[in-house]
């Protein structure tokens, strides 16, 4: 029962984010799917909406599907959201053609804004943990094991090796804090 009430969360998470790209404008429900963003997110939710309904069976299962990923894949940008990585509602691509690339250890709050050919992955086994209301700029990359507060930016091509602590800027390579929001 808990599991088929996460797996549902996440088609309620899906409306909510195509709404979010819609942003209003009715009309944009049909030309939404022309800008890569939507698909990506599609992909993603339908992923984990199956693997938390069908469990690590998933992965066997999932061979079958393989069409329909592939099309979901031409339609939208390049992207490997694992579905294993724990993504609250409010998931946001801007210029999703710049390639998304999401670690299925990444656990991530709500309200994550990916701006384009982003890399959320890991350096080695460890917690990848992400807050809330976190933004990421232009080819930025979180390595793990590493602890992102809520409130966080992420500059433009920043490498983010080490914890940032809520409501920081973080800029540079390695990333460090630039000031505090």
């Amino acid at each position: 029962m808990r599991r088929t009430r996460e797996a549902l969360q996440q088609l309620n998470y899906l409306v909510h984010e195509i709404g979010l790209i819609v942003n209003g404008r009715p009309w944009r429900w049909l030309t939404c799917w022309f800008g890569g963003s939507a698909g990506i997110i599609l992909s993603y939710r339908m992923d984990r909406f199956f693997y938390l309904l069908l469990g690590d069976s998933w992965a066997l299962i999932r061979i079958f599907f393989l069409p329909c990923f592939l099309i979901l894949r031409l339609i939208s940008a390049p992207h490997e959201i694992h579905y294993r990585a724990k993504i609250d509602q409010g998931l946001k691509i801007l210029h999703g053609s710049l390639g998304i690339v999401v670690s299925g250890n990444a656990v991530i709050g709500s309200h994550l804004t990916l701006t384009g050919g982003n890399c959320i992955g890991e350096r080695s086994r460890g917690e990848l943990y992400i807050g809330n209301n976190v933004t990421l700029g232009a080819n930025a990359v979180i390595l793990g094991p590493v602890h992102i507060g809520d409130n966080v930016q992420i500059g433009a091509g920043a490498v983010v090796l080490q914890d940032a602590s809520d409501n920081s800027v973080l800029v540079g390579v390695p990333a460090h804090p630039l000031s505090t929001i």
